[in-house]
């Protein structure tokens, strides 16, 4: 099974054809990195694929499942159980601590507060994290955010990764091993991952690379 099909995908703005009879597959258990130039469409298929944003023709898949429209409750449902986000502005409260952060990504985990706790501890640990936990993300480096964002994509249960330019606020290095840790722990978590990026050394290191026209 594909983690993510696209079959016939329409998309205009206006006049303006993004995307005409387009297919794609994205294989379970793969990062896969999409590439482009801008105004190509990579960040609207990350949106249309996480139910966010609506297009005009074909069908998206995820997990054998066809994806809702947006706006709906299944849509919601489907972006609390499956599909997690990325983001290159990382999406944290900043003058929240690191846990309390992480407490609020796994609000509808089903478990005791101390056994979220013990959960983001281990995953803390498993992002180089581990002194963190109380630290205020303000006091933060943006490689070290960057790796809270990561933490909390990894304590949500979606099976899906979507990330949007997720290296694009680093510096070269920090680009690096963000990339580095993302690839490794979604591998050991199980993940699959699709990642927007304008970086061709980033994505000569993904299992797969699309390049949108």
């Amino acid at each position: 099974m594909y983690a993510v099909e696209v079959r016939n995908l329409t998309k205009k703005f206006g006049k303006r054809v993004i995307f005409e009879q387009e297919d794609l597959q994205i294989e379970e258990g793969k990062l896969t990195a999409i590439t482009g130039p801008s105004g190509c469409g990579k960040s609207t298929l990350l949106n249309i694929i996480g139910a966010l944003e609506d297009y005009d023709g074909g069908s998206i898949r995820i997990f054998g499942r066809e994806v809702p429209k947006p706006g709906s409750r299944k849509a919601t449902l489907l972006r609390r159980n499956t599909v997690n986000y990325l983001f290159q502005s990382f999406a944290l409260v900043s003058d929240m601590t690191v846990c309390e952060n992480l407490l609020l990504a796994m609000h509808f985990v089903g478990i005791s507060r101390r056994e979220k706790e013990k959960r983001i501890s281990r995953v803390l640990e498993s992002v180089g994290l581990g002194k963190m936990k109380n630290a205020v993300v303000n006091t933060l480096s943006g490689g070290e955010q960057q790796r809270v964002a990561l933490a909390r994509t990894l304590l949500k249960p979606g099976k899906l990764l979507l990330a949007d330019e997720p290296t694009g606020a680093l510096d070269e290095a920090a680009a690096y091993q963000a990339f580095s840790l993302l690839k490794e722990l979604c591998r050991q978590y199980r993940k699959t991952v699709v990642m927007v990026t304008h970086s061709r050394e980033l994505a000569s290191m993904a299992d797969r690379v699309i390049e949108l026209a």
